[in-house]
């Protein structure tokens, strides 16, 4: 017998038309909270366009996290990667080339024209020439078995 596997196992069930469970959730928390302060607060007092449209911030909050994503992550997840990187991570450091201040120094400066060669370093200098360089890469090709000259 065949079963059907189905391929994306991380995506979140829809429940409810296109709304998963967790957008059910917020939806009916955030608009739960705004219609209990709306009712609250209308029988207490005469209240202008301003502050009903205040009372209905907390629905306007919980639609944003149910459906807004960044970068294909919830709104939710974001804040907490956000503040997760803010509070226990140390900040990357960037090199951005002229930023900051110019070293400036009051000593003379240094020049490779002043130190005098040592000798033994001249010696040990070879002076290369085409030739060696063709040889070099003839040796190199044939895999560091030399050539015989015929």
């Amino acid at each position: 017998m065949r079963f059907k596997v189905p391929q994306d196992v991380q995506r979140e069930d829809q429940i409810l038309w296109f709304l998963t469970l967790r957008q059910v959730i917020l939806l009916i928390l955030g608009f739960g909270i705004s219609y209990v302060l709306f009712n609250s607060l209308s029988k207490q007092y005469d209240l202008n366009q301003l502050e009903v449209i205040l009372c209905w911030v907390p629905a306007g909050i919980a639609v944003t996290i149910a459906f807004l994503k960044i970068h294909g992550i919830s709104l939710f997840k974001f804040v907490l990667l956000q503040l997760e990187q803010f509070i226990f991570r140390q900040p990357r450091r960037r090199w951005v080339k002229h930023a900051g201040e110019p070293f400036v120094s009051m000593t003379t400066p240094f020049s490779m024209k002043t130190i005098k060669k040592q000798p033994e370093i001249e010696a040990h200098q070879e002076e290369f020439t085409t030739k060696k360089v063709h040889s070099l890469a003839k040796l190199l090709d044939s895999e560091g078995v030399p050539e015989t000259q015929s």
